[in-house]
């Protein structure tokens, strides 16, 4: 594995004035592979091939710097994001603003959910009441109505036995008399 380069062996390799490198370095950042170590910029090996085409574009294409930061980005370079040069503090603030907006809009549609939930529970608590007063009525109604043919069978039981009893026992060749 090759060593971090910085800019006067980047110049060597590539046949490239060291400010001419760098300018370069610092235009196309986002597709070159570097890191800094103090003041200095390093630039790791695998990013010497893609420094040699925009050195081509420059010269041999007369590209400016935006055609060859879009020629990067259709030809399908990735871009890379130096850590060190994002302002944690500034996205933790957005994030955090970002975040609690969020959650207030999901803690008001819980809310609303919540307050439907208790008016759905609400209405069926009153539709079971009112089943149970139904069902109440009815079971009601029928002990009644069994309680009065209880009532009418006696009635025809005892109608049959004084019947029976008034009736003397006549026999059957004695019917027609």
């Amino acid at each position: 594995m090759m060593d971090w380069m910085n800019i006067n062996e980047i110049s060597k390799v590539i046949d490239t004035p060291a400010p001419t490198v760098r300018r370069y370095i610092q235009k196309h950042q986002a597709f070159l592979n570097t890191k800094k170590q103090g003041k200095k910029i390093l630039l790791h090996p695998d990013s010497i091939e893609l420094l040699k085409k925009i050195r081509k574009w420059y010269v041999v294409d007369n590209m400016i710097d935006i055609e060859i930061d879009n020629k990067l980005k259709t030809s399908g370079y990735k871009a890379f994001i130096e850590m060190e040069s994002i302002n944690h503090e500034s996205i933790e603030r957005e994030l955090n603003s970002s975040s609690l907006d969020f959650v207030k809009a999901m803690f008001e549609e819980q809310r609303a959910i919540n307050e439907q939930l208790m008016k759905n529970n609400k209405l069926l608590v009153e539709e079971i009441k009112e089943i149970k007063q139904s069902y109440k009525e009815s079971e009601s109604k029928r002990e009644q109505r069994d309680l009065a043919l209880i009532e009418i069978v006696r009635s025809m039981q005892e109608t049959k036995k004084s019947i029976a009893a008034s009736e003397e026992k006549k026999k059957w060749w004695e019917f027609w008399k």
